[in-house]
């Protein structure tokens, strides 16, 4: 939403806020400046049509801050002939999250972490995170690098010009009821009026629709909310669920009356390679698939698209058991291979200091609100991906209310997200899910994976995560076994640390 450059010396003798400052440049993207006798306040938020923007003074700043219930960001400084106090203060559900780095006298903010990172002269990696990532998925405001960091919502920086302190804000406790309603109906309502608030002149929208519930649902949604649109899906192509999944896809599109389009994986295969302008290479465990998204992208952007929409959060609404652990994309089951035997892989690769700082666990880690930890992650991955594209992103489904709402939905409602299902078939007039299985791109990461293995694990033996002493080189030397069977427990391995190895050669001189 925001990124510039705060030195100490321009806010101690400027009015009013650094001319260097830049909002992300969208049609839903308001800001407002507020100078009073003492300092200065400036608002940017995501335009929404029952609100109204007209602050004048320090108090309608505040005022709008606290009932503001979309994407917004305060900054505010406090001037005396004596020094300044800064702040920037975070609200909304972080579908755009903002990155920071504080160096003696200078803030720097940006919503894109490799534009933010080739701007930091110095940095370094941070050990544990990278270590903890490649196993775990954890929401902090820890980033791969020990010196820039996360900016979440509803969390309060404070800096006086040499020391940064974050607080998360207290949030109202949520005692929200569906009430007589169906949860399936609450749901259509909900997210339509949530849309329909951001319905403007100059919105056309995307939605990337893979097939599944949650993003058949947002789709619908968004057709019923904007009259313009376009759906991207990509082909899996390998799979036996591959026909009933583009069924499903063709009757969404028929019944949200919008263009298609399908780029099939094929011809976006991963190919591993070393390049620092891959994806991969600029954002941390960015998936090897990515080109098929970047070709989805660059086609929604020559149709005049501007706004992004999807699946976001579907899961976090209806949680599955505790005893279901959450990991990233490239360790689920793409082979029969089980979590704790790729686990085993990993402390057999890892040294046993990398092995110490997977275990040790952060301290500080952010409270993830109703949404959940993953949500979050999958969200601050993709977030700046579809910045960097020029799109605003608007989910749907990844909303803390909702997630509160949801709450009081029955068993039988939330059980294989039944309410979504039900809220597609009062739209559609028919049920088109039921229990299923979804094809996903792990098939074509997989294939991938084992077409590529020889120059991946040649890599990786002369890796600069050996250099860094996060993994081992014995494994390598002594070689991983035959990669060509599908069964073999290396393949999700080989991606993931393949993926982090981009990352760190790219950003480690």
């Amino acid at each position: 939403m925001l990124c510039g450059t705060f030195t100490a010396r321009e806010l101690h003798e400027l009015p009013t806020p650094p001319a260097g400052l830049k909002i992300f440049d969208h049609p839903l993207m308001v800001s407002r400046t507020v100078v009073g006798e003492t300092g200065w306040i400036f608002i940017v938020a995501e335009k929404l049509a029952d609100i109204s923007f007209d602050v004048s003074t320090v108090e309608d700043a505040y005022a709008l801050f606290q009932v503001f219930d979309g994407e917004i960001l305060m900054v505010e400084a406090q001037v005396s002939e004596y020094g300044f106090n800064c702040r920037v203060l975070s609200n909304g559900n972080g579908v755009a999250p903002i990155y920071f780095h504080q160096s003696a006298d200078k803030l720097i903010l940006d919503w894109d972490i490799d534009r933010l990172a080739k701007s930091v002269e110095h940095k370094s990696i941070d050990f544990q995170y990278l270590c903890r990532s490649l196993i775990d998925p954890v929401y902090t405001h820890r980033t791969p690098f020990s010196n820039i960091h996360l900016l979440p919502p509803r969390v309060e920086l404070r800096w006086d010009g040499a020391r940064v302190r974050l607080t998360v804000m207290e949030a109202e406790a949520a005692d929200l009821e569906i009430g007589e309603e169906s949860a399936g109906a609450f749901l259509v309502d909900y997210a339509s009026r949530m849309l329909r608030r951001r319905a403007f002149p100059g919105i056309k929208f995307a939605s990337e629709l893979s097939g599944g519930i949650d993003s058949s649902f947002a789709t619908l949604i968004a057709s019923r909310a904007w009259s313009e649109g376009l759906s991207l899906g990509i082909d899996i192509g390998f799979g036996h669920e591959r026909e009933a999944q583009l069924a499903r896809r063709r009757r969404v599109v028929n019944a949200a009356h919008c263009r298609d389009v399908l780029v099939d994986i094929r011809a976006h295969m991963p190919t591993f390679s070393m390049s620092p302008t891959d994806i991969e290479s600029r954002y941390l465990l960015s998936e090897e698939y990515e080109g098929a998204f970047g070709e989805l992208w660059r086609l929604a952007k020559s149709a005049g698209c501007n706004t992004i929409t999807g699946g976001y959060g579907g899961d976090e609404l209806f949680p599955i058991l505790t005893s279901e652990e959450d990991r990233p994309d490239k360790l689920r089951a793409v082979t029969p291979t089980t979590v704790s035997d790729v686990k085993s892989l990993f402390q057999k690769l890892f040294t046993d200091r990398a092995w110490q700082a997977v275990n040790d666990g952060f301290f500080g880690e952010l409270d993830p609100g109703y949404l959940g930890k993953t949500a979050r992650l999958a969200v601050t991955k993709r977030a700046p991906l579809m910045l960097a594209h020029g799109f605003w992103p608007v989910f749907p489904l990844y909303d803390e209310k909702l997630a509160a709402y949801m709450l009081s939905a029955t068993i039988d409602e939330r059980h294989e997200k039944a309410a979504l299902q039900d809220a597609i078939a009062m739209i559609l007039n028919e049920q088109i899910f039921g229990t299923y299985e979804k094809e996903t791109l792990l098939s074509a990461s997989e294939l991938s994976t084992r077409s590529n293995a020889d120059s991946i694990t040649r890599e990786l033996g002369a890796s600069r995560l050996i250099d860094l002493g996060i993994i081992r080189q014995d494994p390598f030397a002594e070689g991983l076994g035959d990669l060509s069977v599908p069964s073999s427990s290396y393949l999700p391995v080989l991606s993931s640390l393949f993926a982090t190895e981009k990352f760190v050669r790219h950003n480690l001189v």
